[in-house]
């Protein structure tokens, strides 16, 4: 979910920080990984060109100007990525500033392992939670957290979500290609999707998917899979029939 990309100059110290790192995430179970770790500025540059997203740490060591040039760089290319600027000492942030490029962190130390060490774990949670964040205030997605992972699905692959049986907080969603049983409850998916309508008590459904409704049975129907319904109470009837109309035209 979180990448993280490493620039340093220094084979020792590269191997160094990406070991810990490995370490401190396995530890943890965060859904972190290194993508790159290298002292090639022009390797990083190519990598971010080609990027499809912007869950991304770098963590940055700066000797000279060459390691704010590639800030900005990335500042332009992905906004919204973190940015951990590492220095002997405090005298490259004034250029880091002057080039607004807003880092998530400056650690001016590099003689103090467990500063730094204490700096890159902060970082790696700040910046989970910020990808956290940006997952799940994006309407197009529907978010779940399976363990210590999160994971997203396009909603218009999601089907209906049912209510677990003799289960408190527990759900089942139901997709074009799977099934996923998660920690959630339907009032609390309601909350965050709008889009989706509570047929049922037990049930949540995505209008967008829906192929057809049986008023006899009372039951609805999907395109992709015809075997499947789920049920819709009397009570709702009508207004599921005025949404699921407006989602049509």
């Amino acid at each position: 979910m979180l990448e993280i990309i490493i620039l340093e100059d220094g084979q020792q110290r590269l191997t160094w920080i990406s070991n810990f790192i490995k370490r401190y995430t396995k530890f943890e179970e965060l859904a972190v990984t290194i993508k790159i770790a290298t002292p090639d500025v022009e390797r990083i540059k190519a990598f971010v060109q080609t990027s499809l997203h912007q869950n991304f740490l770098f963590f940055i060591y700066v000797v000279d100007d060459e390691g704010v040039r590639l800030g900005k760089y990335i500042r332009k290319k992905l906004p919204a990525a973190n940015l951990v600027f590492i220095a002997a000492c405090e005298e490259p942030l004034s250029s880091i500033l002057k080039h607004r490029l807003a880092p998530l962190d400056y650690v001016a130390d590099l003689t103090n392992d467990d500063l730094i060490e204490e700096a890159i774990r902060k970082d790696i949670n700040i910046s989970l939670k910020r990808t956290v964040d940006h997952m799940y205030n994006n309407p197009e997605k529907f978010v779940y957290k399976l363990q210590n992972r999160y994971y997203d699905v396009p909603m218009s692959e999601i089907l209906y979500i049912a209510s677990k049986p003799n289960y408190v907080n527990r759900v089942i969603l139901y997709t074009k290609n799977t099934v996923i049983e998660l920690n959630d409850s339907l009032s609390n998916i309601e909350k965050r999707h709008p889009a989706l309508f509570r047929s049922h008590k037990g049930f949540i459904v995505n209008l967008s998917a829906v192929n057809y409704v049986d008023v006899q049975a009372n039951r609805i129907y999907f395109r992709s899979h015809e075997d499947l319904f789920c049920p819709i109470s009397v009570r709702k009837k009508q207004r599921f029939k005025e949404i699921w109309r407006q989602e049509k035209l």
